[in-house]
């Protein structure tokens, strides 16, 4: 019998309570859970476990969610992940860099888990 390999997902923002909400939210779903707390970290990260799902906030330290996804998705190696932005700020103000960097998705703060999920599920059916 073949053991399925679980989706592991990558959390980078730089404020502990999401962090930590996010982390125990995922691991209820059976997710393989990464955190990271600024830019840099995340994207070391991020290519160095090849995460299925990156959860990103855009205002994060040392570098931003647009630039991460902008280095993910121009690079083969990683391009089919799914990167998904998270802002305080209106998603329409940031759409043209949203658009140029390639992410998959961009949620608004505050916002349902459910809500988040449905966007993961949604890209994955897309793959």
């Amino acid at each position: 019998m073949v053991k399925e390999k679980k989706k592991s997902v990558l959390i980078i923002d730089a404020d502990q309570a999401i962090l930590d909400g996010l982390s125990r939210r995922f691991k209820k779903q059976g997710m393989l859970v990464i955190t990271a707390k600024d830019g840099y970290e995340g994207y070391t990260r991020a290519c160095k476990e090849a995460p299925d799902i990156i959860v990103c906030e855009i205002l994060i330290p040392s570098i931003n969610g647009f630039r991460i996804s902008r280095l993910l998705k121009f690079d083969e190696r990683y391009k089919k992940i799914n990167l998904i932005l998270l802002t305080s700020n209106d998603p329409d103000f940031s759409m043209d860099l949203f658009k140029q960097c390639r992410a998959n998705s961009i949620i608004k703060k505050p916002f349902r888990f459910s809500h988040l999920l449905e966007k993961i599920q949604v890209e994955d059916l897309a793959a």
